[in-house]
C-alpha cells in the first residue's frame, strides 16, 4: 500500500510537471545529453543465441563501475550462458563502463524511477536478476522487478550516519523497499544492524566486506608509473603529493600548504576535484591567487609541464595517478562530506592522510590507522606537519608504504563472497 501511494504521488508530480521540465532542458541544454536513456527511449540489446538468463547490475558512477567489473569477473564462471546489462547514474560512469567493461556488456544510463519509464525499461531488459551496487534504492523499479518474478540483491550495502538517520525517520517507507530484496550483502556488522533496524529481513542480510577493497593495481605497476612520470615530466627524485577527490573548500585550504611545501623543494602537487563541474570555480580560485598550473588534459595531449601544480580535469585517471604518489590526501574529509575510498590508495602501497570527516569509510580508515599507514589529521596545519614529518624520514616512510599495501591486501575477497551469494540466489530460483 505504501509503495502504491508513492507510485501515484510520484507519477502525478512528475508527469504534470514534465512539459515544464522538458522545456527547461531544451532551452538551457542541461541534462540534454542522455535524456532519451533517462526516459527509457532506447531498445536494449537483444539476447544472444544460447543465452539462458540476464543479470542487470546498477552502479552509480566510476567507482561503482570498477567494482561491478570485479563482481562480473567472479560471476562469469558460474553464469557462462547469461548476459549482463549495466546501468549507471552518471554519463561519465556509463562512458567509463563502455570503455572498461567487456564489449559483450550493454551499458546504459539508469532510467528515471517514475511510472511508465521504469516499467517500460524493466520489461524491455527483462532481467532474471537485478543487482544494485551500494545503497541506491529505486522503489518503483524494484517493485516492477518483483512483479516480474526477478530476483533482487543489494550488494556492498552500507548506511552512513546521515542515510541511516533519514531511513529511520521514514522507516515505514524504506522498510517496505528493503523487504523486496532477496539478499543484502552489507559491508560491516554495523551496516547489517542498521539495515535490519530500518526494516530489512534479518535472514536476508549478510556481512561480506567491501568489494571496493578488491581493487588490484595493474600487474605492470612499473609500466604505469613510467607512463605517468613521462606524461607529467617528473624526475625520479621528485616527490608527488596528490589531493584526491577534493570538495569545497578543501582546494582553498590546500593552496597555502602547497605554496609553503614546494618552496625550495623538488615537489609536484596534483589536485583532483571529486566533481568536475567545479572546475571553473577552482580555476578562478587559482587565477585569483596568482598560482600557475597545468591541466592534466593538456599534458596528456603532449603539452610540456610548466609548473609544480597540476589540476586533474579528466575522468578515470586518478586511480592510476596514485601509482606515482609519495603521499596522498583523500578529500571530502576536511570538508564534512564523508570521505572516499582510502583502501584504493593504500593498495598502491601509499600512505594515506584524511581529515576527521571520514564517516563513510571509517572502518577502512581505522584499519589503516592501526597499521600505521593512515593518518587522521584534524586540521590543514596538522596535515602539513604530518606530511613534512613523513618526508623527513624516508626509511620509516618506506616501512609505512609496505604496511599500507599489506593492510589493503588483507581486506580483499568481498567480491567473491558477494558473487557467491548472488549465484546462490539465482540457482535457488532456477
Amino acid at each position: 500500500m505504501v509503495l502504491a501511494v508513492y507510485r501515484i504521488i510520484v507519477g502525478l508530480l512528475f508527469w504534470l510537471s514534465f512539459p515544464i521540465l522538458l522545456g527547461v532542458v531544451l532551452i538551457t541544454g542541461r541534462h540534454r545529453r542522455g535524456l532519451n536513456e533517462r526516459l527509457g527511449l532506447y531498445t536494449p540489446t537483444a539476447r544472444t543465441p544460447g543465452t539462458t538468463g540476464r543479470l542487470w547490475i546498477h552502479a552509480a558512477s566510476i567507482g561503482e563501475v570498477r567494482a561491478a567489473g570485479v563482481f562480473i569477473d567472479h560471476l562469469r564462471p558460474g553464469l557462462e550462458s547469461w548476459d549482463f546489462v549495466v546501468t549507471t547514474m552518471t554519463i561519465h560512469g556509463r562512458d567509463f563502463a563502455r570503455r572498461h567493461l567487456g564489449r559483450d556488456i550493454a551499458c546504459y544510463l539508469a532510467p528515471l524511477d517514475v511510472p511508465f519509464v521504469a516499467g517500460r525499461v524493466a520489461r524491455r531488459i527483462a532481467p532474471d536478476c537485478y543487482v544494485c551496487l551500494e545503497t541506491e534504492l529505486w522503489p518503483i523499479l524494484i517493485s516492477v522487478f518483483k512483479r516480474q518474478g526477478a530476483g533482487a540483491a543489494l550488494i556492498n550495502g552500507r548506511l552512513s550516519d546521515k542515510s541511516f538517520a533519514s531511513y529511520c525517520r521514514y522507516k515505514f517507507f524504506f522498510g517496505n523497499v528493503l523487504k523486496k530484496f532477496n539478499l543484502i550483502a552489507a559491508i560491516t556488522g554495523e551496516d547489517r544492524k542498521r539495515f535490519i533496524e530500518v526494516g530489512a529481513e534479518p535472514r536476508a542480510v549478510t556481512v561480506t566486506g567491501n568489494i571496493k577493497h578488491d581493487f588490484t593495481p595493474p600487474a605492470d605497476r612499473d609500466g604505469t608509473r613510467h607512463k605517468w612520470r613521462q606524461t607529467l615530466g617528473i624526475t625520479a627524485a621528485a616527490d608527488v603529493i596528490i589531493a584526491g577527490s577534493t570538495h569545497a573548500p578543501e582546494e582553498e585550504l590546500l593552496l597555502p600548504v602547497y605554496s609553503e611545501m614546494t618552496a625550495g623543494a623538488d615537489q609536484l602537487w596534483l589536485i583532483a576535484p571529486r566533481h568536475l563541474d567545479r572546475l571553473d570555480s577552482i580555476q578562478a580560485l587559482l587565477d585569483r591567487t596568482g598560482l600557475s598550473y597545468d591541466l592534466l588534459s593538456s599534458l596528456k595531449q603532449g603539452k610540456i609541464r610548466t609548473g609544480t601544480l597540476i589540476l586533474v580535469d579528466t575522468f578515470g585517471d586518478l586511480t592510476e595517478l596514485f601509482s606515482i604518489a609519495t603521499l596522498v590526501f583523500v578529500g571530502g574529509t576536511l570538508a564534512p562530506c564523508g570521505g572516499h575510498n582510502v583502501m584504493e590508495v593504500a593498495s598502491w602501497d601509499k600512505v594515506v592522510l584524511f581529515g576527521p570527516h571520514i564517516n563513510d569509510f571509517k572502518a577502512s580508515a581505522a584499519i589503516l590507522e592501526k597499521s600505521g599507514a593512515g593518518f587522521n589529521v584534524a586540521t590543514i596545519d596538522e596535515m602539513k606537519t604530518t606530511m613534512e614529518s613523513l618526508l623527513q624520514d624516508r626509511d620509516h616512510l618506506a616501512v609505512l608504504q609496505q604496511r599500507a599495501g599489506e593492510a589493503a591486501a588483507a581486506q580483499q575477497g568481498a567480491g567473491k563472497r558477494q558473487a557467491e551469494l548472488v549465484l546462490g540466489l539465482i540457482r535457488g530460483a532456477a
